[in-house]
């Protein structure tokens, strides 16, 4: 950020925007005011209008606005205006949860959500202590039907969906493995 209070065509601009937003908010720093004022006054932020090809007419409207801009900086604004910060809303809709056979770990398949819309699905394979992604896909509405054939074998079947729909992780997609417990895949796609 501080960029561009340096660069010799953005700072002016940047002063404005920052002096503004301290006065709205009631944190006025005065460093910033007076340099905000001073090029105000002198009218050295208007040579660049006038190089970027500004008429006379245009530079006298600009430098009305930047002293009008001015006054109103110099008188305390009566509240505080609140910046308000939005909460992202995060959503997840389960598609699968299975425990395997030996209850130590479990598949979980979920499309995730942000501000209610769709992110991608993304299927996990996690024991207690850790674990990790097996595939994610950028596709909603993926019909998926999991089953564990034992403690060591998991079987993923898509029923709408090939396996171009799918992106994996590095190394073998076909198997999840940690601290020495590994889980064989196999997916099997109807599409």
């Amino acid at each position: 950020m501080s960029d561009y209070f340096s660069d010799f065509e953005d700072r002016y601009e940047a002063f404005l925007a920052l002096a503004f937003a301290q006065w709205e908010t009631q944190h006025k720093d005065i460093r910033v005011f007076e340099e905000t004022e001073r090029f105000i006054t002198t009218g050295e932020s208007l040579g660049i209008w006038s190089d970027r090809g500004g008429d006379e007419t245009l530079i006298k409207r600009r430098r009305s606005a930047l002293h009008s801009f001015l006054r109103k900086l110099s008188k305390p604004r009566r509240s505080k205006k609140r910046r308000v910060h939005k909460v992202p809303e995060f959503k997840e809709t389960i598609l699968v949860d299975l425990l395997a056979p030996d209850n130590r770990k479990a598949l979980k398949i979920q499309e995730n959500y942000l501000d209610g819309e769709f992110l991608h699905t993304s299927a996990t394979v996690m024991w207690g202590e850790g674990g990790g992604s097996i595939f994610h896909s950028d596709r909603s509405g993926l019909m998926i039907i999991g089953e564990w054939l034992g403690p060591q074998n998991l079987r993923v079947c898509f029923l709408n969906a090939i396996r171009d729909d799918l992106i994996f992780g590095m190394g073998n997609p076909n198997e999840a493995f940690f601290c020495g417990d590994s889980v064989t895949l196999a997916y099997e796609f109807s599409d």
